[in-house]
């Protein structure tokens, strides 16, 4: 009499094999999808940080080139013989000029010659985060120079 049984597996260990299967495949994609989320977040800071560092940089250069700076009314008007720049601060953007910028931040106090202004002329500008950044500050001011104050209406 011969043995002709083939050494195969059960149905009962091939289903428990499966389902073992299926729970670390499972447990697989829902850890990938965590990494994913995290890139994400991280990404998504970073170009915040990084538009908050170039908007912050851009307004200082701008503040500085410019003779007159005005503000009314969430318009931030700076110009010089050469240019005029606007910055326009609405609530989920910043435009400057034709530049939409992802920001949302709002101009704070004003200042002019160190006193605070509501609007008009302004020689500084302290702009801060909505709740969408609630630490973040920031102040910007100009050196004015001998012609400010001789153009202006009560001289020096």
């Amino acid at each position: 009499m011969s043995n002709n049984k083939i050494k195969s597996f059960t149905l009962p260990e091939l289903l428990v094999v499966m389902i073992i299967t299926v729970i670390v495949v499972g447990m697989a994609f829902s850890v990938l999808r965590m990494v994913q989320r995290q890139i994400h977040a991280i990404q998504t800071n970073f170009e915040r940080t990084t538009n908050l560092a170039l908007f912050e940089q851009r307004l200082w250069q701008d503040f500085n080139e410019m003779n007159s700076i005005r503000y009314k009314e969430n318009i931030l008007i700076l110009e010089s013989e050469m240019d005029t720049v606007v910055y326009l601060f609405q609530k989920n953007y910043i435009l400057r000029n034709k530049d939409t910028l992802k920001l949302q931040l709002t101009a704070n106090k004003l200042y002019f010659k160190g006193k605070v202004v509501k609007e008009g002329d302004i020689d500084a500008l302290s702009i801060s985060g909505n709740s969408k950044l609630p630490e973040y500050e920031i102040f910007v001011s100009k050196i004015n120079d001998l012609t400010l104050f001789m153009n202006s209406e009560n001289g020096i």
